[in-house]
């Protein structure tokens, strides 16, 4: 069996499930996972926070565009993808800003000092402290990014063009 192949069987067993928002459900995990692991590498590797948000937001939405466009939303041409990246740019302003008062807030400092243990062990390894605190950050905010994404892509980038194919169609 080839790897298009089994790809291929996922995808057909997502594209049966009739309701959009539980098909993006799917989607989003995987996205999800892509995203939050592309972040991660971007930090780890000593990307400062903005340009770590900012490259995995555009691989991400690279991804993001085809796997949402094609399975979430049957949508398998291109012509909504400069709406699809003006969407990821409005939630990448929104992101920065996330994180950025997240770290403002103290809170990662909060979940450092519940036991003095596990801050031992984060700084014997020599883990930077405010690139973990951004790895939680992330984890707070994504479930509701990818709530915000869903509507703001199923209402302005992916809901015009069903409109416009119903209306073409008559």
């Amino acid at each position: 069996m080839t790897l298009k192949k089994l790809l291929r069987k996922p995808i057909d067993l997502l594209m049966r499930i009739e309701n959009p928002f539980i098909r993006f459900l799917f989607v989003g995990c995987i996205n999800t996972a892509v995203g939050y692991t592309l972040f991660i590498l971007c930090r780890w590797v000593g990307m400062e926070r903005a340009l770590a948000v900012f490259v995995s937001t555009v691989l991400g939405v690279l991804f993001n565009y085809h796997s949402t466009g094609k399975i979430v939303f049957h949508n398998k041409g291109y012509n909504v993808i400069v709406q699809f990246f003006v969407i990821y740019g409005i939630m990448y302003v929104i992101n920065l800003a996330e994180l950025h008062y997240l770290a403002k807030s103290g809170l990662y400092n909060f979940f450092f000092s519940i036991d003095k243990n596990n801050l031992d062990l984060l700084t014997r390894f020599s883990i930077d402290l405010d690139k973990a605190g951004d790895a939680i950050g992330q984890l707070i905010v994504v479930l509701p990014n990818a709530i915000m994404t869903f509507l703001l892509n199923k209402t302005f980038v992916f809901g015009k063009n069903k409109k416009k194919e119903v209306t073409d169609n008559k």
